[in-house]
């Protein structure tokens, strides 16, 4: 009896330093974790993904939309798994963020603006050639559009022509649509536009962000540089 009494401070003892160490791993690993997230924040503020014009593109809202393009890419039985898949989709959902202040500030610069009507008018166009509100869903989601945000894409996209039409620019073939986005490239220049570089470096020449490189991904899973979302094919008639 007297020898097991004397053991049980002994148990009680380890346990304790076990559950310590246990502590300090876990704080170094959340440290690791807290210190990759907020890595490269010199352009941009601390919680910040990017800033245009001044106005900053908070990091939270930035996942927030990830979050619910991963939701929808499941309730369709669309794939967005793994690490490389998901930094893509950090990089591409930044862009169309920033893509739509620059659109938005060309517009207000050749004073062009659209209403609720016209905005619903492009829309249904775009639902008819593809077949359906569904079918245009599924074919905009597939380049990071969420189901919720068809509006404010179709309203960008018909922006884009408005502000074509501003400039004498007839958008009927690739080299129109060069000038249009040389035009677009011109202001986003104009607007200080920093990226977090967690996220890659803005180029306002292509109107996207160069792809971010991380040393703890293996060669060739690198994330790929997001492209512009671009309108459905044949879609530029709808208004």
């Amino acid at each position: 009896m007297s020898r097991t009494s004397r053991s049980v401070p002994v148990d009680s003892a380890h346990r304790r330093r076990r559950s310590a160490a246990r502590t300090r791993v876990a704080a170094v690993g959340l440290v690791l974790v807290t210190g990759f997230a907020l890595a490269g924040c010199s352009d941009s503020k601390a919680g910040a993904a990017a800033t245009v014009g001044g106005d900053r593109i908070e990091i939270s809202t930035l996942n927030a939309k990830v979050d619910k393009l991963e939701q929808a890419f499941t309730r369709n039985n669309l794939s967005l798994a793994g690490t490389s898949a998901q930094l893509e989709a950090n990089q591409a959902e930044l862009v169309q963020l920033i893509s739509r202040r620059v659109v938005d500030e060309a517009a207000r610069r050749n004073h062009v603006a659209l209403n609720a009507t016209q905005v619903l008018q492009a829309r249904r166009a775009l639902e008819a050639r593809l077949g359906s509100p569904e079918a245009l869903q599924v074919r905009l989601l597939q380049t990071g559009v969420l189901p919720g945000e068809v509006d404010e894409f179709v309203r960008t996209e018909a922006l884009k022509r408005e502000i074509a039409k501003a400039r004498g620019i007839q958008l009927d073939s690739a080299e129109a649509q060069a000038q249009l986005n040389g035009y677009l490239s011109d202001v986003a220049s104009s607007m200080k536009i920093t990226v977090n570089p967690r996220y890659g470096a803005w180029d306002s020449a292509k109107l996207s962000t160069t792809p971010a490189t991380y040393s703890w991904l293996a060669a060739g899973t690198q994330p790929a540089a997001p492209g512009l979302v671009e309108v459905p094919p044949g879609a530029e008639s709808g208004t």
